[in-house]
């Protein structure tokens, strides 16, 4: 699992991961183990000379390819340079993130069938984030890959006049400190809700029990805020949910180098904090990845 979340304000908005992932294997005897280990790439600059990223958790890999290396064929397409999906280019001047967005539901769709996949074995998050060639904010569509929805339509989570922010995968820490409640303690108040009041139904319980839930929430996002600002709190609401998950009890699975990167108007994309297995310095020539 994982912690992936943005922060959005007027400057712009800023993605932040950790850099766990889960992997499962089975013993001799039947056992299932999992391993965690901590060097996962979760976020994506999807072409060079545009304000267009990704941001993934859940499934860390399709068939024989982990996200990340998708990710990055996926840009090769999207900036014309694989010959094979040519069509794929985006016009520089003429281009939407939701179009984006569905060409990656494609891509990772084509990428399960060619592995033989009928089915997700687990759930996929993909989150595409970005700024549309007639538009000045960051819009953000979701992908959800799971069970046999193999090219699911992305969804709008974040139009162009929303701020604030949003946690997914392990949102508990960033919830519970924020919000003053996790998603696990809202859905037991509106079944209990609904369970006390015969006739009550679901709308009605949401309603009302997110009233009185609203009352111990505190916004940290004010929409006004320096854009270093809101990437201090991006890093800190990463770390806070790494110290969460470490000293719960369980497997460690979020934690590791936390990676934060921005897509402002006028900067466009720019890594604040990322990870290299290899140094650029014994690498002269080498382009970032």
């Amino acid at each position: 699992m994982t912690v992936a979340l943005y922060v959005k304000v007027f400057d712009g908005i800023v993605l932040a991961t950790d850099s766990a992932t889960t992997l499962e294997a089975t013993l001799p005897n039947g056992n299932v183990i999992q391993q965690v280990y901590n060097n996962a790439d979760k976020i994506f600059h999807l072409h060079r000379q545009l304000p267009i990223a990704a941001m993934t958790w859940g499934l860390g890999v399709v068939g024989p390819a982990s996200i990340s290396s998708l990710s990055k064929s996926f840009r090769l397409r999207l900036m014309g340079r694989d010959p094979k999906f040519s069509k794929d280019e985006l016009d520089l001047t003429d281009f939407t993130v939701e179009d984006v967005a569905k060409r990656a539901s494609k891509m990772f769709a084509q990428a399960a069938k060619d592995a033989g996949w009928q089915a997700f074995p687990s759930e996929l998050g993909y989150l595409v984030v970005g700024i549309s060639s007639n538009c000045d904010q960051a819009e953000a569509w979701l992908l959800e890959f799971s069970g046999t929805t193999l090219e699911p339509k992305p969804r709008q989570v974040l139009t162009d006049v929303d701020y604030g922010f949003r946690a997914y995968a392990q949102p508990d820490a960033v919830n519970r400190l924020f919000n003053g409640y996790d998603d696990y303690l809202r859905e037991m108040l509106i079944a209990s809700g609904m369970q006390q009041t015969q006739g009550l139904d679901r709308a009605a319980a949401e309603q009302q029990i997110d009233a009185v839930l609203s009352n111990f929430r505190l916004d940290p996002v004010q929409p006004g805020m320096p854009l270093p600002d809101a990437v201090e709190l991006a890093r800190f609401m990463v770390e806070t949910s790494e110290g969460y998950a470490r000293f719960r009890i369980g497997a460690d699975t979020v934690g590791g180098p936390v990676e934060v990167a921005s897509i402002s108007p006028h900067e466009g994309f720019r890594w604040i904090n990322r990870k290299h297995y290899f140094k650029s310095a014994l690498n002269p020539g080498e382009t970032t990845p």
